[in-house]
């Protein structure tokens, strides 16, 4: 890409931020709408699928995207994606029948899938990588704010207007994007290059990518991993994922060029990203449960506690990308964040939630502040350490990596405090009552009406423990990708931008 005045990165920016706010947005804006989708539509038995269908085609459609990016040019694959996604809302806004309505979602998806990875892969191009994580703040804080606004808008429509308009919004916003994003980067594009698109490893990362989101996002609903209906998708994207490395060794423009892995900022970084990835996604959902099942607190209120995580995560996000503009380095800031989330986690465990508002705003305002100094620049550190040729590729499979992290880690949080809720409901007398999944029960908050009030307080000692358990989890997992950093060496951020 030619180079790129200051003046003109704010409307670029503009119109990159805007469309990562429509897929950010599109995650979580369905969540308090799906009951008034249910009663209209009727289908409740698939009304997992409205969300589970645009997570796993989103996720499945990034890697691919990266790619074809390097090949038609980012501004014509970033249209695309937009019209795509936005020809999506409409059609969810025009169904008549849940099936048509998931069928529509998968289409939001597909084009959902390019907006997040083609938005971070222009910015790699046009942002140096020692300015770059000033700019992955406003990312940050972008991201964050879509996911907190979107079950608040969803929750007004479906209240006051109807659920259709949680789609219909995506219209004048996608408009926007559109045509911001078509003036300011058409003087940016580069010329298409001449190469074949490797159909059969797009083939092969959607056939292993599909059954593992599948198979993930079944656990909590399942009770857990064993069951045949995670473990058999889960084995068969496995099984695909095998048979993909196989057929990206032997091709010559491979989709995900194999050697990547072999750079190990790359292969590292991304461990180390997927971690706080991971607990960032369980926090935000696991937070607002305990002020709900424990504490009593109505869904509003307990939705509340979440500014705290997320505004200190982009607090975090802005502070650690400015010092990194400053400092030309960035290797020691995610080793600070994962010992500061893991001292954070174990103080949170250790106290309580609960007990003090404010120990609760502090605690988790830094503790989404630590989290942010871990993801940030990480992101900078991957994207400095890929060769030019490989930054598109690379920068989707980053994308894609955190997508795949967030479903993870909520299924691995919420099956590790079922299992332990079980374990500690069984040792008390006449846990019969709570059904075949003690765990399960306790988690729906309402089963220790069914006992005596010394018996619910047993009950809701046991939820505590539990709550307190998954911030021990954390803790650990925080530590884990503090130590990835350790292999991964210093190199000073490049002063230039990406493939100029």
């Amino acid at each position: 890409m030619p180079k790129v005045e200051l003046q003109n990165i704010a409307p670029i920016m503009f119109g990159l931020m805007l469309a990562m706010f429509l897929a950010s947005l599109d995650q979580t804006i369905v969540a308090t709408c799906l009951t008034a989708m249910a009663n209209d539509l009727g289908g409740w038995k698939l009304l997992p699928w409205i969300i589970s269908a645009y997570l796993i085609a989103s996720t499945a459609m990034t890697p691919i995207y990266g790619r074809l990016s390097d090949l038609y040019g980012r501004r014509h694959m970033l249209l695309i994606s937009i019209a795509l996604f936005v020809i999506g809302s409409a059609a969810c806004a025009l169904a008549n029948s849940m099936e048509l309505l998931i069928a529509a979602r998968v289409l939001q998806g597909i084009g959902g899938g390019g907006l997040r990875s083609i938005a971070q892969i222009v910015i790699a191009d046009i942002i140096p990588p020692r300015h770059r994580g000033r700019y992955q703040g406003y990312l940050s804080t972008n991201f964050l704010v879509s996911t907190a606004l979107g079950p608040v808008l969803g929750g007004f429509f479906a209240e006051h207007l109807s659920w259709t308009w949680a789609f219909w919004i995506n219209l004048p916003l996608g408009a926007i994007a559109f045509v911001v994003i078509d003036r300011q980067l058409r003087p940016l594009s580069l010329p298409v290059k001449q190469a074949r698109i490797d159909w059969l490893g797009a083939l092969f990362i959607l056939l292993a990518t599909i059954p593992l989101m599948l198979g993930i996002s079944r656990v909590e609903e399942e009770g857990g991993w064993l069951n045949a209906n995670v473990i058999v998708p889960i084995l068969i994207g496995l099984a695909f994922t095998v048979v993909l490395v196989l057929v990206e060794l032997r091709t010559v423009d491979p989709m995900i060029p194999m050697h990547l892995f072999a750079n190990r900022i790359f292969s590292l970084g991304n461990v180390a990203i997927f971690i706080p990835s991971m607990t960032m996604t369980a926090y935000i959902v696991m937070l607002p449960l305990y002020y709900q099942i424990v504490l009593k607190m109505p869904a509003d209120v307990a939705g509340l506690h979440l500014i705290a995580l997320t505004g200190g995560m982009a607090t975090g996000s802005f502070i650690c990308g400015s010092a990194i503009a400053r400092l030309g380095r960035a290797r020691i800031f995610p080793i600070i964040g994962g010992l500061s989330a893991a001292t954070l986690c174990l103080l949170i465990a250790w106290f309580g939630l609960g007990r003090s508002v404010w120990f609760d705003i502090v605690a988790i305002a830094l503790l989404g502040a630590s989290i942010g100094w871990q993801i940030n620049p990480m992101l900078v550190i991957v994207q400095n350490g890929l060769e030019i040729r490989d930054m598109a590729t690379g920068v989707g499979g980053m994308t894609f990596f955190r997508s795949l992290a967030g479903a993870f880690g909520v299924a691995v949080f919420s099956t590790f405090l079922i299992s332990w809720l079980t374990a500690g409901a069984i040792t008390i007398p006449g846990h019969e009552k709570l059904g075949a999944d003690p765990g399960i029960a306790l988690m729906r908050g309402d089963a220790t009406r069914l006992f005596s009030a010394s018996e619910a307080e047993a009950y809701r000692s046991i939820l505590e423990h539990g709550f307190s358990a998954i911030f021990i989890l954390g803790a650990v997992l925080s530590i884990a990708a503090a130590l990835c950093m350790v292999f991964i060496k210093e190199r000073p951020l490049r002063a230039g931008s990406g493939p100029l």
